[in-house]
Order: structure tokens, then C-alpha cells, then sequence
């Protein structure tokens, strides 16, 4: 009798350690073909979870905090993507838009992730999409809460605010960008200036009260010449500027957050 209760024991154990075995095995594991994708997912998805990713992945001048170390690679072709076709694909459509149709002829389960959010409440609303999806909703809600209620007001009297990549003046009315100003309390400048025939004396005339320079110190583009120029120094000689690397601001996620308490932690007069 007590050898048979031994038995009974060991079996239902062996069927439990099958069945977990066999829920790993069928898990629903995941390929991001973005870099805003990438971003989400590994900052939302358990890493055993992670199939793949782009080679954005990788580059720690584009991932916020997280970099890829060790899950593959691939580029956004369809062959690349045969190995993976019984995982769940996040893509761009807009980006891809026949590799998106060739997936679905294929009856791939695919996520888009369109950049569509334009505001934080749309943003959370993804997020914890993205958290059923992955089975990851506990983390998910926790890391809306955290957005919520984290605030970087900088108190500037004057908070209109320009701000300048190496490529060039970017259009703060971006979602990333106009979320970024909200959370330091900034506004950006009431005078527009056009991204594109850009000139330098526009932007002095326009007389920017604050200034945010984006950077990933590569200076690959002619434009990148201008934050080191003299008459834009001298502006900003004895007023508030701000540098935070591009990568903050690459998509509009949780990385514009993080970037805004960068800012938040600068002395209000680091040197351009």
C-alpha cells in the first residue's frame, strides 16, 4: 500500500514536470523586426520569450537601457523570417508593407506596432496590450503606474524651448518630443521654424529661451556642425541648455521618460 501511494506520488510528478515541459515548449515566443519594437518587447516580454530581433537590437546608441546580448538577428526579409514563421511577428506595417502582406498569406500571427500612439495615454494603452499579449500584465500595469506618476518639472520661468539634433531642428510637436517638454514643464517655441531650409538666423530671432541638443556624438551630418556654432554659444551663454543622447528619443515609448529625468539631473547650464 505505501509502495503504491510512492507510486501514485511520483506519477502525478512526472505529469506535472510533462505538462510544464510542454506549456514551455508550445509558449508563444516572439520576433520584433523595429526598433521601436525591440524596445517595447524587451522591456515588456521575459527574455525567453524573445525569438529574434533587428539589428537595432544591438546598438546601444539606439536601445534606451536594455541592449540585445544574446538573441538572433535577422533583417526584415522573408526568407530570414522562414526559421520563425510559428512565432509571433512584430512589425511596422507602414514600414514593410509587402513583407507584412507576404506574412499574412502565410497566416503568420503578426502585431503591429505602427508608431501610432500620439499620446502618453495611448502609449500606456499599448503597453498594456502588449502585456496581455506577452502574459506579462502585472509588469505592464506596474510600469504605466511608474510613467504616471513620475514628474521632472524644471520650474523655468521662461519655458519656451528649442530644440536641435546633429540633424538638424526637430519638430517638437512629434508626440515623443511634446511629451518630453510636458514632463520638464517646457513649452516648445510659439514661432515656428520650418525643419526643412533651415537657417541659423531664423533660429536666433526666434529668440528660444531653453535649449535641448540631441546627440549620439557621431556627427555624421553637416547639420551637426551647427550646435558647436559660435553665434548659437553665445546665445546661450547665460541661459538654460540641456544635452540627452538621441537614443532617448528615438520612438515614442518608455525611453522619453528616462530621458526626460536625464535632463532633469543636468546642472541648467552644461556647456553645448
Amino acid at each position: 500500500m505505501k509502495m503504491y501511494k510512492t507510486l501514485k506520488k511520483l506519477t502525478a510528478l512526472l505529469l506535472v514536470t510533462q505538462s510544464a515541459w510542454a506549456q514551455e515548449q508550445f509558449e508563444e515566443k516572439f520576433v520584433s523586426l523595429t526598433l521601436c519594437s525591440d524596445r517595447l518587447l524587451m522591456e515588456i516580454a521575459r527574455p525567453d520569450q524573445i525569438a529574434a530581433m533587428s539589428p537595432y537590437s544591438k546598438n546601444p546608441l539606439m536601445m534606451p537601457d536594455k541592449t540585445n546580448r544574446d538573441k538572433p538577428t535577422i533583417e526584415p526579409r522573408l526568407t530570414a523570417l522562414l526559421p520563425y514563421l510559428d512565432k509571433t511577428v512584430l512589425i511596422n506595417e507602414h514600414f514593410y508593407p509587402q513583407l507584412t502582406a507576404d506574412l499574412k498569406k502565410l497566416d503568420v500571427k503578426i502585431i503591429p506596432i505602427n508608431d501610432s500612439p500620439q499620446t502618453p495615454e495611448q502609449l500606456f494603452e499599448l503597453i498594456i496590450r502588449l502585456g496581455k499579449l506577452t502574459q506579462n500584465e502585472e509588469y505592464a500595469e506596474r510600469l504605466v503606474t511608474e510613467l504616471k506618476t513620475q514628474h521632472f518639472n524644471l520650474n523655468q520661468p521662461l519655458p519656451e524651448t528649442l530644440i536641435l539634433s546633429e540633424t538638424g531642428i526637430v519638430d517638437a510637436f512629434l508626440p515623443q518630443y511634446q511629451t518630453l517638454l510636458q514632463l520638464l514643464g517646457l513649452t516648445p517655441l510659439k514661432t515656428a521654424i520650418s525643419t526643412q531650409n533651415f537657417a541659423l538666423e531664423k533660429l536666433l530671432l526666434s529668440q528660444p529661451n531653453l535649449l535641448i541638443t540631441l546627440t549620439d556624438k557621431q556627427g555624421y551630418n553637416e547639420q551637426a556642425k551647427l550646435l558647436s556654432h559660435p553665434l548659437l554659444e553665445k546665445l546661450f551663454k547665460n541661459r538654460p541648455h540641456f544635452t540627452l543622447p538621441m537614443k532617448y528619443t528615438y520612438c515614442f515609448d518608455h525611453g522619453v521618460w528616462q530621458g526626460a529625468k536625464v535632463i532633469y539631473n543636468q546642472p541648467h547650464n552644461s556647456p553645448l
